[in-house]
Parts: C-alpha cells; sequence; structure tokens
C-alpha cells in the first residue's frame, strides 16, 4: 500500500512539473500586444524552418534572434493595424502568400507547404500570418515613400553603355549579404570585428541571422545571382578585389553598413537590350532606396514603443 501511495505521489509531481514546464508565460508587452513564451519557440521553429543552419547555433543566441524577430513582427503589426485589415483572410492577399511562399521554399504545392511547415510544429495559418505582415509592410513603405525615390534615368543608360563597351562577356555573382547598423554609442570597426568572428565561428548563414537587418537575413542573407551591372561601382570595386568564398570590408549604404559574401561567380554573353537593362536597374535602385526608408522608418517606430519585460 505504501508502495502505490509512493507512486502516486511520484506520478502527481511528474505532471505537476510538466504542466510548469508548458504553462504559458508572458514575456514581453508593446502596447496591447503580448509575446509568451510559445511566441518566442513558433518564431524559432519558424526561422530553423527558413534556414536549417539556424540549428547549430548555440541555444542562447538563437533565443535572442527569436525574440527580436517576434518584436520585430509585433512592432510592424502595431502600425499596419492603423491601415489596413492585416487579420482578414482574402483570396487575393492567400494567393500572394501562397505564391511567396512558393518562390521562398521551392516547393510547389499546397499540400507540400503544410507538410514542410508541421515537421517544424507549425500550423499554415501561423505561417501566412507571417508573410502577410510582411507584404502588408512592404506596400505600406512603398506607398509612403514612392514619391521620394531619386533615379537618374540617364545616368543608368549611360552606365549601361559604357560597362557594355567592347566587351563580349560580363561578370554574375551568387551574392550573400548582411545589411547592419550602429546603436547608439557602438563602435563600428568593433561591431564589424564582432560579425566577422561570428561568420567564422558559426558561418556567414548564422551571422545574417543574427546581425543582419535585411529581409534576406531569415534565409542567411542570401540574395541570389545578380548581374554586374546590377551593382552600385562602390560594391563592385570590392567585390573585383575578392576570391570566391571571401567577404567584402564594410561598405556604408545610406544610414547603414553592408557585408558581402562571394559565393560564387560566372560569365554570361555580354547581350544587351539597353531598355530592358535600364528598368532592371531602375528597379534594383528603387529597391534599395525603398529599403532604406523601410530601416529608418521602422527605428523611428521602436524609438517610440516602449516594450515592457515581465
Amino acid at each position: 500500500m505504501q508502495k502505490l501511495l509512493i507512486f502516486f505521489l511520484i506520478l502527481i509531481i511528474s505532471f505537476v512539473n510538466l504542466a510548469k514546464a508548458n504553462e504559458i508565460k508572458i514575456l514581453y508587452k508593446l502596447e496591447n500586444e503580448i509575446i509568451t513564451n510559445q511566441d518566442v519557440i513558433d518564431e524559432l521553429n519558424y526561422l530553423i524552418s527558413l534556414n536549417n543552419n539556424l540549428k547549430s547555433v548555440e541555444k542562447n543566441k538563437l533565443n535572442q534572434i527569436a525574440i527580436r524577430s517576434i518584436i520585430k513582427e509585433k512592432i510592424k503589426y502595431l502600425e499596419l493595424k492603423k491601415y489596413f485589415k492585416i487579420d482578414e483572410n482574402t483570396k487575393e492577399v492567400d494567393d500572394i502568400v501562397l505564391k511567396e511562399l512558393n518562390k521562398r521554399l521551392r516547393i510547389n504545392k499546397l499540400e507540400n507547404i503544410e507538410n514542410h511547415f508541421s515537421l517544424y510544429n507549425l500550423s499554415l495559418r501561423q505561417v501566412k500570418f507571417k508573410i502577410r505582415v510582411e507584404l502588408f509592410w512592404n506596400k505600406l513603405i512603398f506607398d509612403r515613400y514612392i514619391n521620394k525615390i531619386s533615379i537618374n534615368k540617364e545616368d543608368l543608360r549611360k552606365k549601361i553603355l559604357n560597362d557594355f563597351k567592347n566587351k563580349e562577356f560580363i561578370d554574375e555573382y551568387f551574392l550573400k549579404e548582411i545589411l547592419f547598423n550602429l546603436e547608439e554609442n557602438e563602435n563600428l570597426e568593433k561591431k564589424y570585428l564582432d560579425i566577422k568572428n561570428t561568420i567564422n565561428k558559426t558561418g556567414f548563414e548564422n551571422a545574417a541571422n543574427i546581425y543582419s537587418v535585411s529581409d534576406t537575413s531569415k534565409f542567411g542573407g542570401e540574395i541570389g545571382w545578380v548581374n554586374k551591372l546590377q551593382l552600385s561601382k562602390k560594391i563592385t570595386n570590392q567585390l573585383d578585389k575578392i576570391e570566391i568564398g571571401d567577404l567584402t570590408n564594410y561598405i556604408p549604404i545610406g544610414n547603414s553598413y553592408l557585408i558581402i559574401k562571394l559565393d560564387n561567380k560566372r560569365k554570361t554573353k555580354s547581350e544587351i537590350n539597353l531598355d530592358e537593362e535600364t528598368e532592371i536597374l531602375i528597379q534594383k535602385e528603387t529597391d534599395r532606396q525603398l529599403n532604406q526608408y523601410s530601416i529608418n522608418f521602422f527605428n523611428k517606430l521602436k524609438k517610440n514603443i516602449f516594450i515592457y519585460e515581465l
């Protein structure tokens, strides 16, 4: 009888401990939004689902990446609610979200996308919400700043003609990036050294997740193949000095700094369509300027929101 009683006591204690382990705790509060321990776990799983290399990052650092990422999403969400019905599921938005997931994961069927995220204990509903936040944020930035974009089309045409002049082939690069900002009182050289040390210890992809403010950070900083014409002179000057696998020095980009990894390089036939190449360059430059506006606007919002740690 006594042994049976002890057994039941152990069983009860085990259930209590399990309940405590699974207890939902509020970690942060931003205005009327909360962030729980479960939100952080879900964010962690989401980031790993997009970039499996994150598994090699030490647990505490990985936790900080997830917390920073979910706080960023909440700040954007609070602003977006003022302008859009972001919580509504419409077929039009859903179709765009699924196309975005197809592109990112290189998975075509909806069923396969669901299966992919279920491996990380995530529902498609959770993932679609995250993509909606990104899409509506991009729309907000576009609507707010598109009229401030400044591009000299004639200068771009001259650049294309000059770069193609007497060239049978032109370089293309497979690039990854870390776009970082300096916080107040941070030293540029020290932060650059910290990033390089992290790259050496954990790899470029994980360092991008930790430090980069670009949207590419969730995918290990991957930009993909880029034609030399689509890059600024200060970037190509550095790329021309390094070998495959090497990093550039930090490059000032607006109020931020850029580190690029040259993952691969190839030459393609130099067949020019001036109008097409000009439009591509205009789009690239527009995206670059909008990205800078996005970073600046987000930083402004963050400064005006008090984040309570509970």
